[in-house]
């Protein structure tokens, strides 16, 4: 082997290395926030139904840090929701043509406050909804999976309090006049 394509090979060996650690997602609830001027207040809700616009997310770039932790593939079925705890899996329905596909909540928005969900590019495409359209959709979070995901990864937040019960204590009985 040549000197010259030693190093072509080793140069293209190192391009492969991961650069740094990798991304660990984790279980998240979160702070309140603003986002396009609207404040929303996660909360942790495995019953959630809701209907309403979805749009396509804009970013087709992959590698970002979603909210998260995880890093952005718009090839995954994946969503947005400003409240919802993260991970969670949901059950959207495209209420105009009546596709349905479960995806993954790793980040926040969409930053319309129009919408209730801003879907992959992937995701969108399955439900038939054209990048930079808009579809009527209703989701709804799939209780087994989600709260697996919740007790099964590491959370950045503190850990809930303990209350410990009062002492029970013994009935007495007594007798009245």
């Amino acid at each position: 082997m040549t000197r010259r394509a030693a190093l072509l090979l080793l140069a293209g060996l190192a391009g492969c290395a991961p650069q740094g650690p990798a991304p660990q997602p984790r279980y998240l609830v979160g702070e309140p926030y603003q986002m396009g001027g609207v404040w929303s207040y996660p909360r942790e809700d495995f019953g959630l139904l809701q209907t309403g616009l979805a749009a396509v997310a804009a970013d087709t770039r992959r590698g970002r840090r979603t909210a998260n932790g995880e890093v952005h593939d718009p090839a995954l079925l994946t969503a947005a929701h400003r409240t919802l705890q993260m991970p969670a899996i949901l059950r959207v329905t495209n209420l105009e043509n009546g596709l349905e596909l479960e995806v993954r909540v790793n980040d926040r928005g969409p930053a319309n406050p129009g919408r209730v969900l801003e879907l992959s590019r992937r995701a969108a495409e399955l439900l038939g909804i054209p990048a930079g359209g808009t579809a009527q959709l209703r989701i709804a979070v799939v209780t087994g999976p989600s709260r697996a995901l919740a007790a099964g990864l590491p959370s950045a937040e503190a850990p809930p309090l303990q209350v410990a019960a009062a002492p029970l204590g013994a009935v007495q009985r007594e007798d009245l006049a």
